[in-house]
């Protein structure tokens, strides 16, 4: 499943129902759908720090693919070059998250740290890590020759529906 969203909230609501009725269709329990609907916010989220350094008109591509019994949701959005540096602090993000054993210990690190206005907070750390540890979600991001952001979550369901 693929949209294309602008910066619109009311498309982002519309999107999240559209998800949530292709996860019903396929026999997902609620609970999935509510943790792949949080992922997916939470993705655009994080993607749309990058908006106002992009040319104007360029949309939020975002891809909901279901195989076996993993979900990912992906999305993708060009990159200015001047943003690289907003890239290598995802990056840390990213690999402080993974730097734990026990997602919850870094949700709740993250969490009393974003109390004091950290930097991992500030640059995405509480909205990525909420997807590790309340969605079990693997998360990552490359950027493309093209510069498109590819920014993702999986979640292997273990065949829990």
């Amino acid at each position: 499943m693929e949209f294309s969203l602008r910066s619109n909230g009311g498309e982002i609501q519309k999107l999240e129902q559209k998800s949530s009725n292709f996860l019903k269709y396929h026999g997902y329990s609620d609970d999935t759908i509510q943790d792949q609907i949080m992922i997916l916010r939470e993705l655009i989220i994080s993607g749309k720090k990058f908006d106002d350094l992009g040319p104007f008109g360029f949309e939020t591509s975002v891809q909901l693919h279901i195989e076996d019994n993993t979900i990912t949701v992906e999305v993708k959005k060009l990159v200015c070059e001047s943003a690289y540096g907003m890239l290598a602090d995802l990056d840390k993000t990213i690999q402080w998250i993974r730097g734990y054993q026990d997602p919850l210990e870094q949700y709740m690190i993250n969490l009393s740290e974003s109390s004091g206005a950290s930097h991992l907070a500030g640059a995405n750390g509480l909205g990525l890590a909420r997807i590790a540890y309340e969605a079990d979600a693997i998360i990552d991001f490359y950027v493309s020759e093209d510069n498109i952001l590819n920014l993702s979550a999986v979640s292997n369901l273990n065949g829990e529906y």
